[in-house]
């Protein structure tokens, strides 16, 4: 397969999406972005929620184009159904309250799919955005479609469109003094942690969705662990100053 974008290239368009919807609704002091809004007004899609019923229960969205079909299920009636193309489906399960940031991720996600199909339509088709079950059995066309170029690319399109650098930026000034956010390898202490918290609040996305953010967009400050230890757990013990 032939690659005709980048994550640079979709991290820009992501960004450049974004502010040109809050222009066109005069959202100019918005910390968040209204996906739901940016879906229905802004790219002019359908939205719907179905009770999915694919064999392969970690599908949670698809990207209709018109000719795949999608199994639901309505009542006790399990059923294949083909929706128009720039329809996107959202597994019913994740209007619960609690499954807000993956809601609203998954929903970033196909309309990544959607706008890839404009952008580079010789790359795209219908998809389904999946929760990766390592403890589950794959068929290789299913692992082939999961870890699939087109999938990172909508997963990248869908952050930038949550995410997108300038309000990132913004969440980092008011909860972090606008410093890169210090990690030891991996590791945040309980300050960090909490600013964020509060940053993925604001964007409405979860705190891991957050933290990869702020790796792609490098907003991270690397120091090593061991200054942790020493600094903030005080893990020093006997040893110190022992030959």
């Amino acid at each position: 397969m032939k690659v005709l974008t980048s994550f640079q290239e979709l991290d820009t368009l992501g960004a450049a999406l974004v502010q040109d919807y809050f222009k066109k609704t005069h959202r100019w002091n918005s910390m968040s972005v209204d996906i739901e809004g940016f879906i229905k007004d802004y790219l002019c899609l359908d939205l719907v929620y179905e009770c999915f019923a694919e064999e392969d229960k970690s599908k949670i969205g698809f990207s209709a184009d018109g000719r795949t079909p999608l199994m639901i299920r309505r009542g006790e009636v399990a059923a294949a159904v083909i929706y128009p193309k720039d329809t996107l489906v959202i597994d019913q399960f994740l209007e619960r309250r609690e499954e807000s940031g993956r809601r609203r991720f998954t929903m970033a996600h196909e309309a990544a799919h959607n706008i890839l199909g404009r952008h580079v339509p010789m790359q795209m088709a219908a998809a389904f955005h999946s929760d990766y079950d390592h403890e589950a059995l794959y068929s290789m066309e299913d692992m082939k479609r999961i870890f699939s170029m087109n999938e990172a690319f909508a997963n990248r399109l869908g952050a930038a469109i949550l995410m997108p650098l300038f309000l990132v930026e913004k969440a980092q000034s008011k909860y972090y003094n606008g410093q890169r956010i210090i990690c030891y390898e991996g590791v945040f202490a309980q300050k960090e942690k909490l600013a964020i918290q509060k940053m993925a609040d604001t964007l409405g996305v979860n705190y891991t969705a957050m933290v990869n953010r702020l790796k792609e967009l490098n907003l991270l400050d690397f120091h090593p662990v061991s200054e942790y230890l020493q600094n903030d757990l005080k893990v020093r013990g006997a040893y110190d100053g022992q030959n």
